[in-house]
């Protein structure tokens, strides 16, 4: 993926201290690592490596903001993005034991992408439910005419009398 070439860092050629990068996050980013949950977004990333004889520690900035779609009214809204996060590598092959904070770099690898660690940051950040922040005044910000359609919509449509019946059923407590 030559879109993705600028996030591959080759830490073995590396002098010992720390290293930054920054990056610009696009919407062809997204769209070069088949994001579902992100298509579009504007974010500044800010990675510093420092490198030691034994360990990389990886040190990520993440800031800016996320076009995603609302789960109430389905506009786009801007999702803001604040990552603070390190990660931990190793070299070396991995252990026979499964460390969750340290990843390991392979001895016959040279190079390190952090493009899907960047994304993964991004991701981790998304709320589960996405709706419209809520103005000062503590009100929604959706679209209200798509609110209103969809209230319509529920209003018209009776449920079906079959499942009706299941309503007046009592249950000893």
């Amino acid at each position: 993926m030559k879109e993705l070439v600028e996030y591959l860092i080759p830490y073995k050629g590396l002098s010992m201290g720390k290293h930054e990068y920054q990056f610009h996050v696009q919407d062809s980013f997204f769209k070069a690592l088949k994001s579902e949950s992100v298509e579009k977004g504007d974010l500044k990333v800010n990675l510093i490596i420092d490198k030691d004889s034994r360990l990389l520690i990886a040190h990520i900035f993440i800031k800016g903001t996320v076009k995603l779609v609302c789960d109430r009214c389905l506009d786009l809204f801007d999702f803001p993005i604040d990552v603070d996060y390190e990660q931990i590598y190793k070299y070396g092959d991995a252990p026979d034991q499964n460390i969750d904070d340290i990843l390991y770099l392979p001895s016959n690898e040279y190079q390190l992408d952090v493009s899907k660690l960047i994304l993964e940051n991004i991701l981790l950040q998304i709320p589960i439910r996405k709706v419209h922040p809520y103005d000062a005044d503590g009100n929604p910000t959706c679209n209200m005419k798509q609110l209103e359609l969809i209230d319509n919509y529920t209003k018209k449509h009776k449920t079906d009398p079959r499942w009706d019946v299941l309503k007046n059923i009592k249950f000893d407590d």
